[in-house]
């Protein structure tokens, strides 16, 4: 598959910023959908229902969340809508609406849509299409303002390939990183079995910091160990390996504990006080606090990006208050993972781009947006969902 479709640069008024209990971006359902809806609409032309519109690629170039700033923490911005006269009230009486707090945002996103099916010549009539039918679409929630350019381009082309990077600049393509989640989580099992997939997604999520206990002395006297004597340089890059770690004693290096051990009568008595205090620091112990580093590098994010069946699927007609009567209808809750915002500019070759497009897959009750080089999942290692919490 190489022909696609680029919407590029549209401009979206009040979207969506809050998808399950993060925020910031609209969750990866509501692009798939406005494309899903796209290729649902092709099926009814009479020309191009032989068309398909096969998932998507995002690519974000501007985002305006509706907040503001209340001392530490980031308030949605509210909006009240004007009074109205309601049957229930006495007569000239006007009944206040209460105020509900919604997520919105204004944002610009690229959507790179592949192409199935033989176009024979109707290029430009599906073009057509599909500027009109995106401009009477919403997307995330929102009004779709404007769209700057909407063409076909084949990726086979390396030369389209470098057109098409010089259009989306500056842009971010959405990559899926739940492969990081499940290496995370296994790895934290292995030192404690008791682990849940919650505590990994938050390894990403969550801005850690950790207390190191004072350590100045230790390091100028391993320095000087170092500068004047090769034999004491390995014992120098253990520690500053060491360093690069979060604080906990169980990882304090066994050569430095030797080391030290073995300095009680030649060292200065303040560094072997500071050291004392390094291995078993007490609350009265001098510390500073360091950031802890997430355990993948990347502009990475939490994202939601599908849902969970938590019921069975019931008859269409059978629940109060469905959408509809004809559609089967289950209950789900959200589903978490991990995702990267990428420069487009590293997307060099063909098979990156279709990568990057996102499709809809279904196992067992899962029902998630994926990418072509994310594997199917193991049983433990699923996406982080609501149910973690109970």
């Amino acid at each position: 598959m190489s022909q696609y479709l680029l919407i590029e640069r549209i401009k979206v008024q009040n979207a969506n910023a809050v998808s399950g209990f993060t925020w910031g971006f609209p969750a990866i359902t509501h692009f798939l959908g406005f494309s899903h809806n796209l290729s649902r609409k092709l099926e009814l032309s009479s020309d191009l229902s032989n068309i398909n519109l096969a998932g998507c690629a995002v690519i974000a170039h501007e985002q305006h969340i509706h907040a503001y700033k209340d001392g530490s923490n980031t308030r949605f911005s509210q909006n009240k809508i004007n009074h109205y006269l309601s049957s229930t009230t006495p007569a000239n009486m006007r009944k206040t609406p209460p105020v509900i707090e919604e997520a919105k945002m204004n944002l610009t996103v690229s959507l790179l849509i592949p192409v199935e099916g033989y176009l024979g010549g109707l290029e430009e009539e599906l073009i057509r299409f599909i500027n009109d039918a995106s401009q009477t679409q919403r997307l995330a929630g929102g009004t779709v303002l404007s769209i700057k350019n909407i063409e076909l381009i084949d990726l086979a082309e390396e030369e389209n390939q470098r057109s098409l990077r010089r259009k989306l600049l500056p842009g971010f393509v959405l990559q899926d990183r739940s492969a990081y989640l499940a290496e995370q989580f296994s790895s934290l099992q292995k030192t404690n079995p008791e682990t849940e997939l919650l505590d990994a997604w938050f390894d990403f999520v969550a801005l850690k910091q950790v207390a190191r206990p004072e350590c100045d002395l230790i390091d100028k006297h391993l320095a000087a160990l170092a500068s004047q004597s090769e034999k004491f340089t390995e014992l120098n890059e253990i520690w500053l390996e060491h360093k690069t770690l979060p604080y906990t004693q169980e990882a304090i290096p066994q050569e430095l504990v030797s080391y030290f051990a073995n300095q009680q009568e030649s060292a200065n008595a303040k560094i072997l006080e500071q050291w004392q205090s390094y291995l078993t620091p007490s609350t009265k112990t001098n510390a500073n606090w360091e950031y802890v580093k997430k355990p993948q590098t990347g502009y990475l994010v939490p994202l939601m990006t599908g849902y969970k069946a938590i019921s069975q699927v019931f008859p269409a007609g059978e629940i109060d208050g469905a959408r509809d009567a004809e559609t089967e209808l289950v209950f789900t809750e959200a589903v978490h993972s991990i995702g990267e915002w990428q420069s487009v500019h590293h997307l060099k070759k063909e098979e990156q781009w279709q990568a990057s497009v996102w499709n809809y897959t279904y196992e067992e009750g899962w029902y998630l947006c994926q990418q072509s080089t994310v594997k199917q999942k193991e049983p433990q290692t699923e996406p982080v969902s609501d149910d973690v919490y109970y």
